[in-house]
């Protein structure tokens, strides 16, 4: 198991890509900076879909003015956006700390914990499979990173952190 501790959650693009450019020289600081993104989008869309551009694999991106002269995929943007709508608590949920129980609620610093297997692939790989720890589920969930020409890693293929999450169980005593 490792572990990616932030003690602070970003408040600009410029803070996101220090943060990204201290933790994402390892795969699972790669993992946590893109977990970071989203979310920041969750709670500033504006920012975080900027910080998400900042933390995906360049391959991922397409053309377009929202950093750089790039922009998420409009398929990946808007599943990412039904998904928070459906599960607002959703990015909460990896955060160590988070239960259904108590709302999913966090406090800093952040802690995100990552596992891998046999079949994960290696730093030398250039292309890791981490399993993310989410307390909204019964088993920890594949997020992929792939390290790019400049030794950062950033998110590749994360479709199974955006599915849903745990409810909160309601107390049905009247």
């Amino acid at each position: 198991m490792k572990t990616v501790t932030i003690n602070q959650q970003p408040t600009t693009v410029e803070e996101f890509t220090k943060l990204r450019d201290e933790l994402a020289t390892t795969p699972e600081g790669g993992a946590a900076v893109f977990l970071m993104a989203y979310k920041i989008f969750n709670e500033n869309e504006s920012l975080g879909e900027q910080c998400l551009v900042i933390a995906i694999d360049r391959g991922s991106l397409q053309e377009g003015n929202v950093y750089k002269g790039f922009k998420l995929l409009n398929g990946d943007l808007s599943r990412i956006k039904s998904q928070l709508a459906q599960n607002p608590k959703l990015p909460n949920s990896y955060i160590k700390g988070s239960t259904a129980e108590n709302d999913y609620s966090v406090n800093l610093p952040y802690i995100f914990e990552f596992s891998t297997n046999s079949s994960s692939g290696t730093e030398a790989d250039g292309y890791i499979k981490f399993f993310v720890e989410c307390s909204g589920a019964d088993s920890p969930r594949p997020l992929h990173v792939m390290k790019n020409n400049r030794d950062i890693w950033k998110a590749k293929n994360w479709s199974s952190v955006l599915v849903g999450i745990k409810k909160k169980a309601i107390d049905d005593d009247i």
